[in-house]
């Protein structure tokens, strides 16, 4: 899934790329999108699971004006399967 989660920011993602994940996997692939801009969250799920990774640093409380055009469709599209 890792490979998909970085793809997420950079092409459209389609139904076929997301057919045969969990609602968790889904969620982390959404979030994901929002941890590459350096979103903090809110949920204690969410912060373990992104602490975790070596590449995040959470820094702002808003990221939605970083989100680019692909990223936003594809958090569009995350959210109807989850």
């Amino acid at each position: 899934m890792v490979k998909l989660n970085e793809l997420a920011s950079s092409r459209l993602l389609t139904a076929v790329d997301l057919q045969n994940l969990s609602k968790k996997d889904l969620r982390i692939m959404r979030n994901e999108i929002f941890a590459r801009h350096g979103y903090i969250f809110q949920t204690n799920d969410m912060k373990t699971y992104f602490k975790s990774q070596d590449w995040y640093i959470p820094k702002y409380n808003d990221v939605n004006s970083m989100l680019t055009d692909i990223e936003i469709k594809n958090i569009e599209l995350i959210k109807r399967y989850e």
